[in-house]
């Protein structure tokens, strides 16, 4: 006869376990990977870029400008174009307008984080992109000062 007393509780174990893990990963999920924005990248992939950048749109900046700006910015996830394949190659992008009580975004409106799988695509982007560059010629009467910040994902 097998003795079958301890198999429940742990089953139970494994069950409770493996639930925290999938909600951990949920809860500090902050870039994505489980979000269909992210669906080019492997989770615990680690050597992709982030690209931050954050506006202070001017003051006359209307504000159909601005939502027009917003939108445009990111639509570039399907408007960026590898050179050699012609296909987008932003892993995901998104944005939104400060909302913040704290009062610390000195003076910055919008922001938006725009993922890379690779430091090439992202120099690609910001050097010569036709797409991003009318972009910038674009917007640039509209904004007052940018702040953008890069950094490979866990390295430190």
């Amino acid at each position: 006869m097998v003795d079958i007393s301890n198999a429940r509780p742990h089953a139970l174990r494994i069950v409770l376990v493996v639930s925290v893990l999938l909600g951990v990963f949920l809860f500090l999920d902050p870039i994505g990977f489980a979000s269909s924005s992210m669906a080019n990248q492997t989770p615990g992939t680690t050597n992709f870029i982030t690209h931050i950048v954050l506006f202070e749109f001017k003051p006359n900046a209307g504000a159909t400008a601005v939502d027009a700006a917003c939108a445009k910015f990111l639509a570039l996830k399907d408007n960026c174009l590898a050179p050699n394949s012609q296909h987008p190659y932003i892993t995901g992008i998104s944005g939104g307008k400060y909302n913040s009580n704290e009062g610390l975004q000195n003076g910055l409106t919008h922001g938006f984080i725009v993922h890379f799988a690779n430091a090439d695509d992202r120099n690609y982007y910001v050097e010569q992109d036709p797409a991003h560059q009318a972009f910038k010629k674009e917007i640039e009467p509209l904004i007052a000062k940018t702040t953008v910040l890069d950094f490979t994902n866990g390295k430190f």
